[in-house]
């Protein structure tokens, strides 16, 4: 790792600094690898699980 890259891997540590990186620079790293959901698979995952009232609405638990 060249000094300049450990310069801004230190500067990571600073709160509130902003470091920029080159390509090769996150590559190296392995920074930023994309594995993100897509939107309809995270709209699917935040859909609430619907239940049905209807189903023993007039019964009467006796028991």
């Amino acid at each position: 790792m060249n000094s300049n890259l450990n310069d801004k891997l230190m500067g990571l540590n600073i709160p509130g600094s902003i470091i920029e990186m080159t390509k090769a620079e996150a590559e190296e790293l392995g920074a930023f690898e994309e594995n993100a959901l897509t939107e309809d698979e995270a709209l699917e995952a935040n859909e609430a699980e619907v239940i049905d009232d209807d189903v023993n609405e007039n019964e009467v638990n006796h028991g």
